[in-house]
């Protein structure tokens, strides 16, 4: 293991200043870790680290960088640190690496010429309280820095999303929440979603499933910013259709979940939206997203069976809110319940993506702010049987034409309008996340976790109303799901 580390310093160190090898030059170990400035952070985590806070060592090696030239303001005595190769016998010296103080840092040979005895000391060497041979001991104050979990290349790259990394030319993730795939390096995403998550309705809460394509249009160019940001500009488009799972009596092995009452548009909807990032400062961007129904109609047959209903409203004398206006067509219809629908839905928000280090993008934010907007119109349920005078035929209807009561749904305040969502991300060696969003008065949170890392998780989803839950809504919604996340 020793041999090992060793050579893959030599091998992925960062050197400041280049070294001028002859293809049939012996270049020694020593002459090699003597050119050495600065490590890999990922190879760094795998060598031994300490602290040093004996104050008299730290006056002194401060006060050799001090004398070496270093800037003042780059030194802090406080924060000395040392890097040394690993040790084949726990009885031995270290072979000190690189020592810093500060932002300031001596390579093998600056030690060796600048801190003589003091190095001495450092490595375990020679015995600082006694000054004997100190058989590997250091006896000084000092605090030892655990070695890190290392980070594997594609996780450590800069992506926005976990789940549809763009650092890969194939990639898969299969959930209940949703499902997608990456088209090879042609950019372009496949994405099946189960649930609206942009008005805090998860999973089956909103009645509807979606369908989208996503597309690369605007390439980023600019060399300082393409690795984290390769498009400028992506364009998706989709449909929107009604699913008929989560009705009451027909859940099956997810019986354990509240029931929906909401539905999706009996004739389906059609998605567009653009996600694009400012090429003057592309951390900063602008998310546009809309959802409509392909033909709204003030009438439907239906199959009773498939969706969700409220009973009929009524007041405190047992007398309905909601009725068939008598002098219409409907005077002889049995008006049996109310079917809600949901209808258009949208959002307009600017977002802003933040590394803390890019250098080695671990953790990861975003923040999205804007407007949301959604409506939902109650239906009035009704059979007929036989067919009818009127020429229509037996069976069940969905209509909004002579009915008194029936509401439509939509932001009437600010803070039906708000749209606020935060995302951090962790990508060490096993990634994890979460999210909390407001959107529509709803609070839903999602978070993940890894099993068997990087490739399967677990992901849960939370929601509930802010405000007074309107008949349709679900007061609390909890959603788990394993993930399978195949990248290539």
């Amino acid at each position: 293991m020793r041999k090992i580390l060793i050579a893959a310093v030599l091998t992925l160190v960062l050197s400041v200043g280049a070294l001028k090898i002859d293809a049939q030059e012996i270049v020694s170990r020593k002459a090699l870790l003597d050119s050495l400035t600065t490590i890999d952070p990922e190879i760094r985590k795998f060598f031994p680290r300490w602290k040093i806070c004996e104050s008299d060592m730290q006056v002194q090696i401060y006060r050799a960088f001090k004398l070496l030239g270093y800037p003042e303001d780059e030194l802090d005595m406080t924060d000395i640190e040392v890097l040394a190769i690993p040790r084949e016998y726990p009885d031995e010296p270290f072979d000190l690496l690189v020592i810093t103080c500060g932002k300031a840092a001596m390579n093998p040979s600056e030690i060796e010429k600048n801190l003589g005895a003091l190095a001495d000391y450092i490595s375990g060497e020679i015995s600082y309280a006694y000054g004997d041979d100190a058989y590997g001991r250091r006896d000084y104050c000092y605090i030892d820095i655990p070695p890190e979990v290392p980070v594997t290349e594609n996780q450590a790259a800069a992506i926005i999303s976990y789940l549809e990394p763009t650092n890969v030319t194939h990639a898969f993730t299969l959930s209940l929440f949703e499902q997608s795939v990456k088209i090879g390096e042609s950019g372009f995403w496949l994405r099946s979603e189960l649930g609206a998550d942009e008005i805090g309705y998860p999973f089956w809460t909103s009645g509807e499933a979606k369908v989208k394509l996503k597309r690369p249009l605007y390439i980023n160019k600019n060399s300082s910013t393409n690795k984290l940001f390769p498009t400028l500009l992506n364009v998706y488009l989709g449909a929107g259709y009604r699913i008929t799972s989560g009705i009451k009596g027909s859940e099956g092995i997810f019986d354990f979940l509240p029931s929906r009452k909401l539905n999706g548009s009996p004739e389906g909807k059609l998605i567009a939206g653009f996600d694009f990032n400012a090429p003057f400062h592309p951390y900063l961007g602008l998310h546009f997203n809309i959802e409509t129904p392909i033909n709204t109609l003030s009438e439907y047959a239906i199959e009773k069976k498939s969706f969700g209903k409220l009973p009929v409203p009524t007041d405190e004398n047992g007398t309905p809110l909601t009725e068939f206006d008598r002098a219409g067509k409907h005077a002889t219809d049995n008006l049996k319940s109310i079917v809600p629908i949901l209808q258009s839905t949208g959002q307009i928000t600017l977002f802003y993506n933040w590394w803390l280090d890019e250098s080695s993008p671990e953790n990861y934010f975003r923040v999205d702010l804007g407007v949301s907007y959604n409506e939902v119109q109650e239906y009035a349920f009704y059979s007929i049987s036989p067919d009818d005078a009127l020429g229509r035929k037996k069976g069940d209807y969905l209509t909004v034409e002579d009915v008194d009561g029936l509401k439509l749904y939509k932001p009437g305040e600010f803070l039906d309008w708000l749209y606020f969502k935060a995302e951090y991300r962790n990508q060490a060696a096993y990634p994890f996340g979460f999210s909390v969003q407001y959107s529509n008065q709803i609070f839903l949170g999602r978070v993940y976790l890894p099993l068997i890392s990087p490739w399967f998780y677990l992901e849960a989803k939370y929601s509930t109303p802010l405000r007074d839950a309107r008949p349709y809504e679900i007061k609390n919604f909890f959603m788990i799901s394993p993930v399978l996340r195949i990248a290539i």
